[in-house]
């Protein structure tokens, strides 16, 4: 058992990633991730608020939404993985100036990318 926990330590990862969106923009960052491991994330927005639509795209066919919101000034939470693939967020800025998402994460992923 000492090398599961040693392969799980190794899997917890800290990362930051800030997105800017002008008026009608939207972005998308995801995780890797394999089925049911867990990430803690919190992000916040500079300036305004955002349309968010937290989800993840698999193998073929397999997707799903976790939750949509709607002029959300932040959220925060753990993200647990359905299926192994690609989890995480959509924001659009639906405002008339520039926003700031800050997005930060700390869990078990293979690396955090900018999709769109």
């Amino acid at each position: 058992m000492i090398g599961t926990a040693s392969a799980q330590k190794a899997a917890m990862k800290t990362e930051e990633t800030k997105v800017t969106l002008k008026p009608g923009e939207g972005a998308e960052v995801k995780l890797d991730m394999k089925k049911g491991a867990k990430a803690n994330f919190t992000w916040t927005v500079e300036g305004g608020v955002v349309n968010f639509d937290m989800h993840a795209d698999g193998a073929g066919q397999q997707s799903t939404s976790y939750e949509k919101g709607r002029a959300a000034p932040s959220q925060e939470g753990v993200l647990e993985a359905a299926f192994d693939g690609k989890h995480g967020w959509f924001w659009r800025n639906r405002g008339k100036a520039d926003v700031i998402v800050t997005l930060k994460v700390n869990g078990d992923f293979a690396a955090m990318k900018r999709v769109m």
